[in-house]
């Protein structure tokens, strides 16, 4: 057990091997090594969709703020009849986005939310032993944020176009 990488003792092992060894097993057998083996790989796939989805959501997130902010003006999609229209006060629109530091702090409450649920997973145990593929994982995360990317665009284009005549969303029957 000494001269072992990991010494391992059962229960009811003698005392010089429980000694000798690293890893003293409270239960009969070998069966404990063999869960916990299963334990190790549900938490090791636990992680991995976890870090899928952190860097997937940053990457998400980040550029479309970023898109959204820097290169999209609300006034662009202000309808010309905006000023005569009833209920709004003619107010112009702003000439940017602006985003409060609570709504920040909302959207990445609202972020962690999921990713708490994460952590609760029912996944299920990889027959070999795990290793990391990170690029693997970056491109996984990346197509992942790419998708949801061009999703979030989409919707906030078809959201500040439907205020015009004959928006996509007018002609759905949804909107004003």
């Amino acid at each position: 057990l000494k001269r072992a990488d990991v010494g391992i003792a059962v229960a009811g092992a003698t005392d010089a091997a429980r000694a000798a060894s690293d890893i003293v097993l409270t239960e009969e057998g070998l069966s404990t090594i063999v869960e916990g083996i299963v334990i190790s790989r549900c938490i090791f796939q636990r992680m991995k969709n976890f870090i899928t989805y952190r860097i997937a959501a940053t990457l998400q997130l980040l550029i479309f703020f970023f898109i959204a902010v820097l290169s999209l003006n609300p006034r662009d999609y202000q309808p010309s009849d905006w000023e005569t229209r009833e209920n709004f006060g003619g107010e112009e629109w702003p000439a940017y986005f602006k985003l409060p530091v609570l709504m920040l702090m909302l959207i990445t409450l609202l972020n962690d939310g999921t990713l708490i649920s994460i952590g609760y997973d029912n996944v299920s145990p990889s027959k070999y032993p795990n290793t990391w593929n990170l690029p693997v994982l970056f491109l996984i995360s990346s197509v992942l944020a790419a998708v949801a990317l061009i999703s979030s665009l989409l919707l906030l284009y078809l959201v500040m176009d439907s205020w015009n005549e004959g928006s996509i969303l007018k002609e759905m029957g949804i909107g004003e």
